[in-house]
């Protein structure tokens, strides 16, 4: 069944430029097939679907409308709203909360199911139609992954790490895959291809969610850093690493690693070697900041986070000033963009960068901008609906309406 979308406009890459009145049409396969200005009726043959008329008051909701014997269409009436790219966040765990996260790890699968299922559908809801999981506990995101793909549960379309890899005690033992050397290394990254992962996750230095752990000391030497990298790009993956900072990211950076997840506290020249080879910043500035602020997290991690919080800007600004490509990502505070670009308008972003870089430069770095990240024929159609000054603002937290593929959601 196709879709119909009056919107009152749009507002999408590369320019970011509002384009005012448009109708947007995808077919029954979840694709944008016609884009055009209010008043040029929908290409009916393509999308199956009659011209209709927007209505004249506005409910963010859709309703089956007959166009032929033959078909029906979906008409969506965004026409009081302005409308984006479905969101990519680029970091997060679907399976915990900000909080005690070693507890957590040690729930019942089927405790951790609930929470993620509960997650999914509140990151969906929150205008996030794809999520990178960049590592779960026992491989469960590969059956989440398939659940969300079948319909069985409502959440964004995932793209997933399997188990995180760190060294025996390092940041997050608890609840990843541990491995020392360079053949252990290279084995456990085989292990998360085997699971089909579509990428994979290192912790390389240690973490403020981990107690003890330092979050500039490298929980890898170089040579085991080389090797993960190494085996994740023969084996065709793109490799994210947790680093905050410290001779870990620097020997990170020259391995290549495709993003740097954090990076609280690298210098000016790490960030130069980043933009140089095209790495990205993963920006996670809401979690620190929420964290600091929530008396349910553990001491040791508030006051790690609130340092965390104070070097962060300084950093954004320097990535900025460098060139460095960024995303965004919620990490464990989950479903809040606003934060994340917050934090880039306060750092000297503009809000065309901020809104790239929750959209089509997070596509880029998942390696599917073919497919998701802006408003195009050809692409799938992932949407997302604001009141026109929330967006002016930078204010996403009054999520108006999402249609995922085409689809309605709520």
């Amino acid at each position: 069944m196709a879709t119909v979308i009056y919107c009152g406009s749009i507002l999408t890459g590369p320019g970011w430029e509002p384009e005012e009145g448009c109708t947007i049409v995808a077919d029954d396969s979840g694709r944008i097939v016609s884009v055009e200005k209010r008043g040029a009726a929908p290409r009916a043959a393509a999308a199956g679907a009659a011209p209709a008329a927007p209505a004249a008051s506005v409910v963010p909701a859709a309703s089956t409308i007959p166009t032929t014997p033959e078909e029906d269409a979906v008409i969506v009436d965004w026409a009081d709203y302005m409308v984006l790219p479905g969101l990519i966040d680029c970091h997060d765990h679907l399976g915990i909360d900000l909080g005690d996260e070693r507890a957590q790890s040690y729930d019942h699968d089927a405790v951790i199911t609930l929470r993620a299922v509960r997650n999914a559908r509140h990151l969906l809801r929150s205008g996030i139609t794809t999520l990178r999981d960049v590592g779960e506990s026992r491989h469960l995101d590969v059956y989440w992954k398939r659940a969300i793909s079948e319909g069985v549960v409502e959440g964004p379309r995932l793209l997933i790490a399997g188990e995180f890899i760190m060294r025996t005690g390092g940041h997050g033992w608890y609840g990843g895959l541990e491995a020392d050397g360079e053949v252990a290394v290279r084995k456990a990254v085989r292990e998360q291809v085997k699971w089909q992962s579509d990428l994979v996750k290192i912790m390389i230095t240690g973490g403020v969610s981990t107690e003890g752990s330092s979050p500039t000391m490298s929980d890898y030497t170089r040579e085991e850093i080389a090797a993960a990298v190494d085996e994740a790009h023969r084996l065709g993956r793109k490799i994210a690493a947790h680093v905050h900072g410290g001779d870990g990211a620097t020997w990170a950076i020259e391995a290549g690693v495709d993003s740097i997840e954090h990076g609280v506290f690298l210098t000016r020249e790490q960030l130069r070697m980043m933009a140089e080879k095209g790495t990205f910043l993963v920006v996670t500035y809401g979690v620190m900041k929420y964290a600091a602020e929530s008396p349910g997290v553990p001491a040791y991690y508030r006051e790690k986070a609130a340092a965390a919080c104070q070097a962060y800007m300084d950093t954004l600004r320097a990535a900025r000033e460098c060139g460095v490509p960024v995303a965004i990502g919620g990490d464990t505070y989950h479903g809040d963009p606003t934060a994340e670009l917050q934090a880039l308008l306060g750092a000297g972003y503009t809000l065309k960068q901020a809104f790239a870089a929750a959209t089509l430069e997070g596509a880029k770095l998942c390696g599917i901008s073919d497919l998701v990240g802006s408003i195009e024929v050809g692409k799938i159609c992932d949407l997302v609906a604001f009141r026109r000054e929330d967006v002016l603002a930078g204010d996403l937290r009054q999520v108006r309406g999402v249609v995922k593929a085409g689809k309605v959601c709520g």
